[in-house]
């Protein structure tokens, strides 16, 4: 005997093993269920047919399961894809390799967030209570439409998130334009010194001495400095400023242990890729550590 049936749009790419998977807690509490599938056009229709009459009497409980089975697919699978065509839709101006990069850090962001069981325990019983009443009213349920037009909430969320996605990947192409740039800028510099050595202090300043551990002049760094742009400009910026003008033909770090940030050291180490190398002990680095 039909007890319901399911509608999946070959947009969504889910086919009756996602269905069979999510209604494994029928068979495992004893209640026997055939799957037929009827394609027509673009939706394949699934009827979920009870084998045992006796199971007939359980339809409450029946429901509870599909609409469990229902709410996890659309949490689970569903929301990659409505996440896909949110990109599609809204941001088509992007190539496809730009697109799916943006998609790979949306699906991060769903995946990262620290709050993310927490979350989607929340919306797979919110979306239960939204199956579950539905399937009460109606033994069909068009699994696209019903996301459409009952779960728009769930939708905004994913919306949210695809653009903060997008923003992320801008960042991220501007922060890889910016590295180019720099990379650029050194290649056009003569090197001023063979080895260059960073020292950073407990105050997580920089310290600059050649390959004879004298100190780089504070005279001329300072000029570097005033070369550029007026306004308050980082340590970090300094620094940046400072080693594209000297161009070292070898970098060392000591001390990294007191950076305030490590973001500047992976930027100097995309910048000046080998020439980079981080000294966990040394001359130097004893020096700064009995420093009081």
């Amino acid at each position: 005997m039909q007890l319901f049936s399911i509608g999946i749009s070959k947009d969504l790419k889910l086919d009756g093993e996602n269905l069979k998977h999510g209604l494994k807690n029928l068979a495992e509490n004893g209640i026997k269920i055939a799957i037929n599938s009827n394609v027509c056009g673009s939706v394949t229709y699934y009827s979920l047919k009870v084998e045992d009459k006796q199971d007939f009497n359980n339809v409450a409980r029946i429901r509870n399961y599909i609409a469990e089975a229902i709410s996890d697919i659309i949490v689970n699978q569903i929301d990659k894809r409505i996440i896909r065509k949110l990109i599609n839709k809204y941001y088509h101006y992007f190539s496809e390799d730009e697109k799916e990069e943006i998609e790979k850090i949306a699906y991060n962001i769903l995946e990262d967030d620290v709050n993310k069981e927490t979350f989607k325990l929340a919306k797979k019983e919110q979306i239960f209570v939204l199956v579950r009443d539905f399937l009460k009213e109606s033994d069909y349920i068009d699994l696209e439409g019903f996301v459409n037009f009952r779960l728009r909430d769930f939708i905004s969320e994913l919306s949210e998130v695809t653009d903060k996605a997008v923003d992320e990947f801008l960042m991220k192409k501007e922060y890889n334009e910016f590295i180019g740039l720099l990379k650029y800028f050194v290649e056009l510099q003569d090197s001023k010194v063979e080895i260059l050595n960073i020292i950073v202090d407990k105050n997580g300043k920089f310290k600059l001495y050649d390959e004879n551990d004298k100190p780089i002049s504070n005279d001329f760094i300072n000029e570097i400095v005033a070369e550029l742009k007026d306004g308050v400009i980082s340590d970090e910026d300094a620094l940046i400023s400072t080693l594209i003008t000297i161009a070292p033909k070898k970098i060392f770090f000591h001390s990294i242990n007191n950076m305030r940030d490590n973001e500047i050291l992976e930027t100097v180490k995309k910048v000046f890729n080998d020439k980079v190398e981080i000294c966990y002990g040394c001359e130097l680095c004893s020096k700064i550590k009995c420093e009081k």
